[in-house]
Parts: structure tokens; sequence; C-alpha cells
């Protein structure tokens, strides 16, 4: 019985070891995004070596991250820049309008808003994409765009995950150390299959 209790094929012991691996990657990406312009590559980082984790292969997490880090540092640094920098200005546009009155502003404040949105579903592509697809920046971010809008309602359900991780590190800032990973765990059993088309671009959409 306690042969069973302790084997390392336990599905309990499994799941723990999923789980410390998560935490391993999501203290790794918070450590590693202290810096604003390594944002970028961090994020792709914690994509890229969340992957493995996913598809069940051996892996040595912190590994695997520092080598995404250090893969493609430029265009992944650009790429975290210029996805914080539209969104924090239509997110400043949308909050000018809507202290400035009616009318013309409030047609400003929606049309904004859209943007917004539009530019939050493409960042929700665009992330995993720039881990797993070999393109350059301009085609993988028209790439995330037009899969944001082909694949609306997984689009939508990413956005929800994303929001109630936002929502739940608000509520209780500890739970930040797991938070994320767990939620780019989730959002990567949706968007594996949907990606591995272009991943195969890559040589990564080999099982």
């Amino acid at each position: 019985m306690y042969e069973k209790i302790f084997h390392s094929e336990n599905p309990f012991w499994n799941g723990m070891g999923r789980l410390f691996d998560i935490v391993e990657l999501n203290l790794l990406w918070l450590v590693c995004s202290i810096p604003l312009f390594t944002v970028g590559p961090a994020a792709v980082a914690l994509y890229s070596a969340m992957t493995a984790l996913v598809r069940g292969k051996e892996t040595y997490p912190h590994r695997d991250f520092f080598r995404a880090f250090r893969k493609n540092f430029r265009k992944n640094a650009a790429a975290g820049l210029l996805l914080f920098a539209v969104c924090a200005f239509l997110w400043t546009d949308v909050r000018i309008c809507r202290q400035s009155g009616t009318g013309l502003f409030t047609f400003l404040m929606v049309f904004f808003f859209i943007l917004l949105l539009f530019w939050l579903f493409t960042a929700l592509y665009a992330l995993p994409l720039l881990a797993l697809y070999d393109g350059d920046l301009k085609t993988t971010l028209i790439l995330a765009f037009t899969l944001s809008i082909r694949r609306f309602p997984l689009t939508i359900a990413l956005l929800c995950v994303t929001a109630a991780t936002f929502w739940i590190c608000h509520l209780a800032p500890l739970l930040t150390i797991a938070a994320v990973g767990i939620a780019v765990h989730i959002k990567l059993f949706m968007l594996l299959p949907v990606l591995k088309p272009w991943l195969s671009v890559s040589g990564d959409g080999d099982e």
C-alpha cells in the first residue's frame, strides 16, 4: 500500500510535480520581468517552457525558460514594449475621453475602447506565437490578429481566463506566484491545437 502511495507514477505526486514546475516558471517570469524592457522576453519564455509541460514531455523548466529567454531577445523585447505601449496609449485615450464629457468624446471613447479590445485580442495570440513560431514581428502580429477574429469564441475564452487571473491576483497578491503560470498552462491547452499548423513552420509542431 505504501509503495503505491509513494510511487513516482502516483497521479497525486505527478500533479504535485507539475504544480511545482508551474510555480517555478511563474517565479522565473516574475523575476525576469522586473526590468520593464524584459517583460516581452520573460512572457515569451514562460509560454515556451510551459509548452513542454502541457505536452507532457520530459523537461527542465528553468533550463527551458532561460534558453527561450535568450532566444530572439531583441525581437521579443521590442514586441513586449510595443504591446504594452499601445495598450497603455489606448487605455489613456479611453480614460481622457470618458472624463471629457459627452457628444464627440463619447464616440471617441467607444472608438478607442474597441481598438483596445482588438489590440488585447491580438496580444492573447501574439505572445504564444512569439514563443513557438519563427516569423518576424510584423508577420506574427498580423497572424495573431487574424486568428483572434477567426477563432472569436476561443479569443473570448482566453480573455476570460486572463481577466480572472488579474482579478485573483488583485484580490490575493500572494497568489501571483502561481496564478499567472496556471493561467498560461490553461491557455496553452486551448491554443496548441489551433496553432499547430504554424508551429510546424518553426519545427515545434511535431510531438
